[in-house]
């Protein structure tokens, strides 16, 4: 009898731990997908919504001023989101405030409406992304909408290491 209860203990107490395990394994998982994710959203609100009247006032600058001024203003919104230097200066060269040039020059305003994420790969931090922006002519009551894809990699610290933004529909959209 004595033997049987003992069993039993064992068992109930390895379910229960193992049980607390798995718990904490997945909070563990849930913890770092909110934190890249939370990532990924700050650096595509920061890039897709606008243009800011700060960004405006830059781009409206003479030469030496605009690279300067627009140096810094990219730093204050995207760097801390980088896992590097090189990370940083490539999405800034590809993306940064220049997706803003075509709503600057064509007088439109944009507005992230909703942000759907996939997590890629299980083992790494590869996250696709489905953005829903409103566009929203200078001076109009109407506005419409559009869709842009990408995918961001992540490193352990939640830092982004590439991003890549898919903007050929949003650009395509404010020319017509």
């Amino acid at each position: 009898m004595k033997k049987r209860l003992s069993d039993v203990f064992a068992t109930v107490l390895f379910t229960l731990l193992l049980l607390m395990l798995v718990g904490c394994t997945e909070e563990k998982e849930a913890k770092t997908q909110d934190e890249n994710i939370q990532t990924v959203e700050a650096v595509l609100q920061n890039s897709l919504t606008g243009p800011s009247d700060e960004l405006k006032q830059i781009v409206d600058q003479e030469s030496e001023e605009k690279i300067a001024a627009l140096r810094q203003y990219e730093e204050k919104l995207f760097k801390d989101y980088f896992a590097n230097e090189t990370s940083y200066t490539e999405f800034v060269n590809r993306y940064g405030s220049t997706v803003m040039i075509e709503p600057i020059k064509n007088d439109y305003q944009l507005q992230i409406k909703k942000i759907d994420y996939e997590k890629v790969d299980e083992k790494d931090s590869v996250y696709d992304f489905s953005v829903e922006i409103q566009l929203q002519k200078e001076g109009s009551e109407s506005s419409k909408d559009q869709i842009v894809t990408g995918q961001a990699n992540l490193n352990d610290e939640h830092k982004i290491e590439v991003m890549l933004i898919r903007l050929d529909g949003l650009y395509k959209s404010m020319m017509n």
